[in-house]
């Protein structure tokens, strides 16, 4: 499958997850370029803390593979003791894989790569007494709230939290100025809002293709100033490239961009 052939696709996720993602875009004939607009802070003091007091059977809930990397890293080569303790739920298949890498195996995964995927998969394998919610400091609270309208204790652990990179960003930027970007990937809204603030005074109607991974992330990413063309079906990176190459098949010579003329004092 070559249906990416040729295109230069700028990945925006976290330098340590470039290489899943960039893997996909080359089997599927693009090339891929980092751009990290999201680097991991672990708070590993909150994260013993939180272990250190927690009741037996416990449900742990993990809603990122960044939250089960911080974990792991925290407790260390006692990660693996202290989960087994306790029923672990993870949000989506590329957290379970996070996981399951560590050696925890999730008692089950949401259907859905989401907040609502989880308060339904609660629903449907039941509702636990306790419930320690280890994610990003900032973050959204649809579980946290259905869950403690069921009666469930919530211990809310910021895990981590994400911060924008400050490197030089100039080679990227030179490239997106000469239009030898096609696509822009954007998995979460923090990416979104990064990216805008990495790229700095780039139009952003002279953007490449926009794919997001979600309508939540389309929203942030309209928010702040993009134009939104790929909106994943199935959330997931996978998702994201489907759908990127759907869009580049309908629409053939309109993707071709032109560069951005230098102004000039």
């Amino acid at each position: 499958m070559q249906d990416l052939a040729g295109k230069h696709i700028l990945i925006t996720r976290a330098a340590e997850q470039f290489a899943a993602v960039a893997e996909q875009i080359q089997k599927r004939g693009g090339k891929a370029i980092s751009f990290p607009c999201l680097a991991v802070q672990c708070l590993p003091d909150n994260i013993r803390q939180a272990f250190s007091g927690l009741s037996n059977g416990t449900c742990i809930l993990l809603t990122s593979a960044n939250g089960v990397h911080c974990t792991a890293k925290a407790l260390g080569n006692d990660f693996a003791m202290h989960l087994d303790k306790h029923p672990v739920v993870a949000v989506g298949p590329r957290t379970a894989a996070a996981l399951i890498a560590h050696g925890i195996s999730p008692a089950w995964v949401a259907d859905e790569s989401s907040q609502q995927g989880l308060v339904r998969g609660f629903s449907r394998h039941g509702m636990p007494k306790e419930v320690c919610f280890l994610r990003a400091e900032q973050g959204r609270d649809v579980v946290k709230q259905a869950l403690q309208h069921a009666g469930v204790q919530v211990q809310l652990v910021p895990a981590y939290r994400t911060v924008c990179p400050a490197d030089d960003a100039s080679a990227v930027v030179k490239k997106l100025k000469t239009a030898t970007i096609d696509a822009v990937l954007l998995g979460s809204s923090r990416c979104a809002e990064h990216y805008v603030q990495r790229i700095g005074d780039l139009p952003l109607a002279d953007s490449p293709a926009i794919a997001v991974i979600s309508q939540q992330v389309a929203r942030a990413a309209a928010h702040a100033g993009l134009s939104v063309q790929c909106v994943a079906k199935e959330t997931s990176f996978t998702g994201m490239l489907d759908t990127l190459a759907g869009y580049f098949a309908d629409n053939g010579e309109k993707t071709k961009r032109t560069p951005v003329e230098e102004k000039h004092p």
